[in-house]
């Protein structure tokens, strides 16, 4: 256990606060006869300034003592079958790391959290010193019940006050803790990066302020605004994780999160810039995005990768960087003047490619040709969308009657930034027969 120092030099940083939330709950070790928990609860101050502050519990066996520097005993049993544990109540900060400060002790039960409130001194209401008053000499003529014992000298102890504010929670085992923010850190060696790949330019999508939203990261998303490319683009105020870099294929963010959550990680990738004449959503809101990336979704985001590429206007990710943009089918129909061309994705995963962010579409009747193109609208400047649309038009006259009908024939190559164009097949992605005019 933890020696106390019977003197007391508090140093307390003013207005500092700790919210201690986000707890995870640590199952406690125990044994059928002694069940324990132990605790090691880092501060990022050092002893000189932490070694006098302690934790006054409550709850199961963690009350604390008043007035009590050091070890007492306490009987957690019953009259009947005593169980007498000796121990230092009040643990404090006295030990020092490379981190700053720590308390490093054990609770005789099974708990998952120590509710505690942290304080400066070893008593609520302070205490004055008094000295030693001996016993008083035997008297034969005193009967013994009257007989005054020795009392011990009590040292000053200074009133409490709360450096963290008020009532706390510290998980059971190891955690780390900033004063100043207080949050709750992570180690580097415990701290997780995912690198997310975008294929877009990385100057787009820093001056359209894209982002991503994360979830149980526990690991705070900072201000977006610390990277340069964001200011003016953004809410002052937002966070979130930036663009910071790119590569052949793109643009990529770090989001970061703490190894025991990394499996429970969500992903929204988000515009919150302005959009066309519009104001800059305080918010982060209200702009195009993709769907929820996440481990129960079904779209590739598995416990353990920690790189991921991803397409604009799609909601899949890829563990491993695509090389090609796969070759597209389509349907085609005509009515009313106007061939409709619907490009077919290839069924078979290990065809399909990255999906494209624009698909040309090529309709020929023998030298004559006429073009329309599907392209995703993420990154317009005026009415942007997630998503490709699914089909596109294109006029085209019916034959006159008694021209017979026109077979028009149908190709469709896909595109995607940072990969480039699909292969054309050698063979035409479908048909149609546009009829001759009715008499």
């Amino acid at each position: 256990m933890i020696n106390k120092k019977l003197a007391r030099a508090v140093a307390a940083t003013a207005g500092v606060g700790l919210a201690f939330a986000s707890l995870v709950s640590v199952a406690a070790p125990a044994s059928a006869t002694n069940p324990t928990t132990s605790f090691k609860i880092h501060l990022n101050v050092p002893a000189s300034v932490a070694a006098d502050w302690n934790i006054w519990s409550w709850g199961d066996c963690a009350g604390a003592n008043d007035n009590t520097i050091g070890a007492s005993t306490r009987n957690l049993g019953t009259d009947a079958a005593p169980n007498n544990v000796t121990q230092d109540w009040t643990p404090n900060f006295s030990n020092d790391d490379a981190y700053g400060s720590y308390a490093e002790f054990t609770m005789p039960c099974a708990i998952t959290a120590l509710n505690n409130v942290m304080r400066t001194t070893e008593s609520w209401n302070g205490q004055d010193a008094a000295p030693a008053v001996p016993a008083v000499a035997d008297d034969p003529n005193t009967p013994a019940d009257e007989t005054a014992a020795a009392i011990p000298a009590k040292p000053a102890i200074a009133e409490a006050d709360k450096p963290f504010g008020g009532d706390n929670i510290f998980p059971a085992g190891e955690s780390w803790w900033n004063v100043n923010t207080g949050k709750r850190e992570y180690p580097l060696k415990d701290v997780v990066s995912y690198k997310v790949h975008l294929n877009a330019p990385l100057k787009t999508l820093q001056s359209q302020g894209w982002n991503f939203y994360s979830w149980g990261t526990t690991v705070d998303a900072p201000k977006l605004t610390t990277t340069a490319a964001y200011k003016g683009k953004v809410d002052a105020n937002l966070t979130g994780w930036a663009f910071t870099g790119s590569d052949k294929y793109g643009a990529f963010a770090i989001v970061k999160t703490a190894r025991v959550y990394a499996g429970n990680t969500g992903l929204v990738l988000r515009r919150s810039g302005k959009i066309g004449s519009g104001s800059i959503p305080s918010n982060g809101w209200g702009g195009p995005q993709s769907g929820d990336f996440k481990a129960d979704n079904n779209n590739n985001f598995k416990p353990g990768v920690t790189e991921y590429w991803m397409a604009v206007g799609g909601n899949q990710l890829y563990t491993s960087i695509p090389t090609y943009v796969g070759r597209y089918g389509a349907t085609a129909t005509w009515a009313n003047g106007t061939l409709t061309v619907t490009p077919v994705r290839p069924s078979a995963p290990s065809l399909q490619g990255l999906l494209p962010d624009s698909i040309k579409v090529t309709v020929k009747k023998g030298s004559t040709s006429k073009t329309c193109t599907i392209t995703n609208a993420a990154l317009a400047l005026e009415s942007p969308s997630w998503g490709l649309p699914s089909s596109c038009d294109i006029a085209v006259a019916q034959p006159a009657h008694g021209d017979g009908s026109a077979t028009w024939d149908v190709f469709v190559q896909g595109s995607a930034y940072g990969l480039g164009t699909a292969l054309l097949g050698p063979n035409r992605s479908t048909k149609v027969v546009v009829p001759e005019a009715a008499q």
